[in-house]
């Protein structure tokens, strides 16, 4: 059955509705490791069935839901909600949910796989609702799980002073690669690249869907905590997403950059011009400027500058990437990050897609 209204009526058990002209109830937010442009905004599926099978595991949870449609035909929905990262930090575990259990859900579909969901509420049998998108405002219940938001304590505000950029910062400016969503992007590509970047499929083309970490300089528009920690002279940049670990050089010589291998994250100098650090980055062999299939070369040199503000409280960030081959002008990002007393660097450990259950349970 499909309602073009614009509001949502309540649905009949193993019913499954198609609701139109709800777009304005869905803010346009993204996910980490999808540009989502797979996902229609403008439209809002309900679907209620009983949960089939469940992944809770980075980069996205997954749950399939199967339901009875007004044929009577059995059908499975897929749904993706947000990295498990993301759920925690909102107070919600796979403890709330199990195979078995019959569920109201709302998301937004897939214009490219049948019966594939972006999925934000959850709402179980016993009137409680999980928010497991990007959504924090629940749809059906004043019962929430997923709502919670970071409360600050005044006394570690107190005894972290003085540290400086070594503590751990969470995202305060969304990454400069999914501004194309809300407008035109705050770079210039050249033709080629551009033409490249238009063959893009975030789905076959997207190595973070198969757990490859993201190089420099796309990882540093990650959503979730990093961490600056002093090694030797060196420093490491600490990641949760993908639990990467990068080498700030401090100390020692500068070496011959031919000598050096290319990685993923490139070979990083360090130095301190005052209270900012100062990082150059050479020999980045990760194929990607962005996250959404503008490509780059081995040439590219990235410069970033770290300056702790507003008593330790944010982190200035400027990222400067000169890449001829891609970009019509050097790109400058200028960002900053958040600290949140008490929040730590989580381990991500990123598992492709493990069902809890392949059972049919209708």
């Amino acid at each position: 059955m499909i309602k073009r209204e614009g509001h949502i009526p309540m649905i009949l058990k193993f019913s499954s509705l198609l609701i139109m002209g709800t777009s304005a109830c869905l803010p346009l937010l993204v996910d980490a490791h999808h540009s989502m442009s797979e996902f229609d905004r403008n439209v809002l599926v309900e679907v209620e069935g009983v949960i089939s099978r469940i992944s809770w595991k980075n980069p996205h949870v997954l749950l399939e839901v199967t339901s009875i449609g007004e044929t009577g035909t059995v059908l499975t929905w897929n749904l993706e909600g947000s990295a498990v990262s993301a759920q925690r930090r909102h107070g919600l575990t796979s403890d709330e949910m199990s195979v078995g259990d019959m569920v109201r859900v709302a998301g937004s579909p897939s214009t490219r796989r049948d019966q594939y969901l972006q999925v934000h509420h959850v709402l179980l049998a016993n009137g409680t609702e999980l928010l497991v998108g990007r959504i924090r405002e629940p749809r059906w219940s004043n019962t929430v799980i997923g709502a919670e938001s970071w409360v600050a304590d005044a006394a570690k505000i107190a005894a972290a002073r003085g540290n400086g950029i070594f503590r751990v910062w969470s995202q305060g400016t969304r990454a400069w690669y999914f501004a194309d969503l809300l407008g035109p992007p705050n770079y210039k590509v050249n033709e080629s690249a551009a033409a490249m970047a238009a063959k893009w499929d975030d789905i076959a083309d997207n190595p973070l869907i198969e757990c490859v970490a993201p190089g420099m300089p796309a990882l540093m528009g990650n959503p979730y905590p990093m961490e600056f920690v002093q090694v030797g002279e060196d420093i490491e940049l600490r990641f949760e997403e993908f639990d990467v670990v990068r080498t700030i050089h401090v100390g020692g010589e500068f070496p011959d950059l031919a000598n050096v291998e290319p990685s993923h994250h490139g070979y990083s100098v360090g130095h301190w011009e005052g209270e900012t650090l100062v990082v150059d980055t050479f020999r980045v062999s990760w194929p990607y400027f962005d996250r959404v299939g503008v490509l780059q070369t081995e040439n590219v040199m990235i410069n970033e500058r770290f300056t702790a503000e507003d008593n330790g409280n944010r982190l200035g960030y400027v990222l400067t990437v000169d890449e001829p081959a891609a970009l019509a002008e050097p790109f400058v990002w200028d960002a900053y990050f958040i600290w949140k007393p008490g929040e730590e660097v989580g381990r991500y450990e990123c598992t492709l897609e493990e069902w809890a259950s392949t059972e049919n349970t209708l």
